[in-house]
């Protein structure tokens, strides 16, 4: 196959090298080709995947900022290295005006989250494509160099993939089992993903927990702020988690009277039992929510963004994809899909009107409905013209 990587951020390379391995041509599309050598790879930190091995590189075949030179022939097209807050832009500038609209191509998300189904169908239209995109990402990872390096911290003992039907009968799974050498890959749909504990019920209510009374402004002592975004957990941000669970899993318990027949809906959606299934021999204490996020080694890694001030206090970076991306690409859509069902939110209401606030958005209005004047930002179901009775369709 012609595989085409879209992105230069933390996956890329690693995406890259493993689908050279699997025996594909691979282009990578990014708006920094100079920065990119064509020898890419990374390092892996889980004793356990790719059976150990410590190293893997390879050389792709193109690295471009043109569209032109490689979406026309790609069989697979996958958006690996950006924030999804940038899906619907790449999509319907970068692919749409290039895609092959006459041969099956795969078109797919290293998350399957922020409505996918639905961004692609209005940004792509009409044609022979195929949706896909995994659950989650597939490993936690990082750059050790950019444009050549990455590198896994954890990858998950299982994975799900995202289709259409939620039955994937274009091959998917067989495909991406290939590439991402992950043995044991399931079957979900959009919807599922969509709610599926992930980035926008992670982070939002974490840093929720941490700086709900900080004025944006004013700088912290470094040594009173953690680090470590999972591993420093804190008790008031662990409050904060569990509430929002809370309310994802009322959400999804009211989907299931409306979608009976949807069984990627009954699955377990706690976070502590999603992040005990993906990540298994990795979290060394599964006993409560809190322990399970902080102890994950997978997790460890991760950082809080700062910046230092010139009195040598640091703040929270706001312009980030944990203040950005998981706010109108996740808790506004869940509060949206809430509001139709007739389900109270609260936590997340408070968690979306301190978030949007830092970020000079107006989302949520004073009634909870997401009708402020920037909610053209968000991914909206309802703005999408679907309801309760047919979120799991999209629009092509």
């Amino acid at each position: 196959m012609y595989v085409t990587v879209i992105g230069g951020g933390n996956s890329t390379p690693i995406f890259a090298t493993l689908a050279k391995k699997a025996g594909h041509e691979v282009a990578i599309l990014t708006r920094k080709p100079e920065a990119w050598s064509k020898t890419v790879g990374f390092d892996n930190e889980d004793k356990e995947y790719l059976e150990g091995v410590e190293k893997m590189e390879a050389e792709v075949d193109l690295v471009t900022s043109d569209p032109a030179a490689c979406i026309p022939q790609s069989d697979l097209i996958f958006i690996a290295g950006i924030p999804i807050h940038h899906n619907p832009e790449v999509l319907k500038e970068k692919v749409a005006p290039h895609l092959n609209r006459e041969k099956k191509v795969f078109v797919g998300s290293i998350c399957a989250y922020g409505g996918f189904n639905w961004v692609c169908a209005d940004a792509l239209g009409k044609g022979n494509y195929v949706i896909f995109g995994t659950q989650l990402i597939p490993w936690c990872c990082g750059t050790r160099k950019y444009g050549e390096t990455g590198v896994v911290f954890g990858a998950k003992r299982m994975l799900r993939i995202a289709t259409e039907d939620g039955k994937d009968e274009h091959g998917v799974k067989k495909i991406m089992q290939d590439i991402l050498k992950i043995p044991d890959v399931r079957d979900t749909d959009f919807l599922a993903s969509t709610l599926w504990p992930n980035n926008s019920s992670l982070h939002p209510p974490i840093l929720y927990g941490l700086f709900k009374d900080w004025d944006g402004k004013t700088g912290y002592d470094k040594d009173s702020v953690p680090v470590r975004i999972y591993a420093e957990l804190t008790d008031s941000s662990a409050d904060a988690l569990c509430k929002f669970d809370d309310e994802l899993v009322a959400i999804v318990d009211a989907l299931k009277v409306h979608y009976p027949e949807n069984k990627h809906l009954h699955e377990d959606f706690r976070l502590r039992s999603c992040i005990i299934e993906n990540y298994k021999d990795q979290v060394e204490d599964t006993s409560t929510t809190a322990t399970t996020v902080r102890t994950n080694k997978a997790f460890g890694s991760h950082n809080i963004p700062y910046k230092t001030l010139e009195d040598g206090k640091v703040v929270p970076i706001v312009a980030h994809k944990f203040f950005e991306t998981d706010l109108s690409f996740g808790v506004t859509t869940f509060i949206d899909i809430a509001n139709m069902l007739g389900v109270e939110v609260p936590t997340m209401i408070a968690i979306g009107r301190w978030n949007q606030a830092l970020v000079n958005k107006d989302y949520i209005s004073e009634d909870g409905k997401i009708t402020g004047k920037d909610a053209g930002e968000c991914i909206l179901p309802s703005a999408y013209g679907l309801d309760e009775k047919n979120l799991d369709k999209g629009r092509r």
